[in-house]
């Protein structure tokens, strides 16, 4: 078996700057979901606490935030490429989406007149949107970075593509 070393191949995209910005938006990523997760827990647990059974809106919230906190822990983990998992940032940024739209079309409209309780989904609804960005700002960013990498020439001579 021949074992090829990296020597030849270029530094990440970015540099010392680009890690520092890629473990920031993850680590906000993280935060928005844990956020979410903890706004829709609430309402879940308050219907559960009246008898009535969960509606799958709050669930599917609820899994979404579960589905990027984890990935966004994932991440962080140094020797992982987050870069070659562009696409499933992609199925993220898809469910902050939908996810925006389901409460964005119930709530940004409604008249709260002073309840908290409207008030504080106002406000998840804002953080989906932060998610939505954040999600759509990491696939855009990790498709670059992807096709940067994959078309990039060698360190040493510049004539072969680095694979």
């Amino acid at each position: 078996m021949v074992l090829k070393t990296k020597a030849h191949q270029s530094s990440r995209p970015g540099g010392l700057v680009g890690v520092i910005l890629r473990t920031a938006l993850r680590v906000i990523q993280m935060i928005i979901a844990l956020v979410i997760a903890g706004i829709y827990g609430q309402n879940l647990r308050e219907a559960h606490s009246a008898g009535e059974p969960a509606d799958s809106r709050w669930v599917f919230a609820e899994v979404v935030a579960g589905l990027s906190t984890i990935t966004a822990i994932v991440y962080l983990v140094p020797m992982v490429k987050s870069v070659k998992f562009f696409a499933w940032d992609a199925v993220l940024f898809l469910f902050w989406l939908i996810l925006f739209g389901i409460f964005g079309k119930m709530y940004l409209s409604e008249d709260c007149e002073g309840s908290s309780k409207c008030e504080s989904m106002k406000v998840a609804v804002w953080f989906d949107m932060l998610g939505m960005i954040f999600w759509f700002s990491s696939t855009v960013g990790g498709a670059y970075m992807f096709w940067k990498e994959r078309h990039s020439s060698s360190l040493y001579t510049g004539r072969g593509s680095v694979v």
